[in-house]
């Protein structure tokens, strides 16, 4: 229990009473100064106004008194449960941070991947495109076409491979 809800705990248990700073901090915050019990009650009235009311007397303020909005504050968790609650989410938030710095990290990673990956590329692409050239300079040099009858007949003769040719077209007559 944080000391807010312990003042609003002590304020509660005696509902007909006002307090002044000096008196909570005579019994209930001996640990603490009039500054900090000052302090405690002003970020009550802050966060949740309902919680207290101050106790007027010919029309000077001379304290704080309790609301019934304060039991059922205390028995929902109090302070305590919304500063978890904050805690709890400054953790989550915490984490969605790292996680999104993670992302940004791999992406990065993957765009450099793929930069090295791409010089390469475009290095192969290169490569195949000046044998293609090449392949097809030596086709055209070695290769040679009769336009008569639009076949293509090899410049290199081959014994071999003109017996066959006869063969063949013996066949198809």
């Amino acid at each position: 229990m944080n000391d807010k809800d312990l003042l609003l705990e002590h304020i509660s248990n005696h509902p007909e009473s006002h307090f002044e700073k000096e008196g909570l901090q005579e019994y209930v915050f001996k640990q603490l100064n009039i500054d900090q019990v000052e302090n405690i009650i002003s970020e009550i009235r802050r966060e949740k106004p309902e919680l207290i009311k101050d106790f007027i007397r010919f029309r000077k303020k001379e304290g704080i008194q309790s609301t019934g909005m304060i039991k059922p504050f205390l028995k929902n968790g109090g302070f305590t449960k919304i500063e978890k609650d904050k805690e709890n989410e400054r953790i989550k938030k915490n984490k969605r941070e790292e996680k999104a710095d993670k992302l940004l990290d791999l992406d990065l990673r993957l765009k450099t991947f793929e930069t090295k990956i791409g010089k390469k590329l475009i290095i192969f692409a290169a490569i195949i495109s000046v044998l293609s050239f090449l392949i097809t300079v030596l086709t055209l040099e070695f290769w040679k076409t009769d336009e008569s009858k639009s076949e293509q007949k090899i410049q290199v003769e081959n014994p071999l491979l003109n017996k066959k040719e006869g063969i063949q077209k013996d066949s198809l007559n």
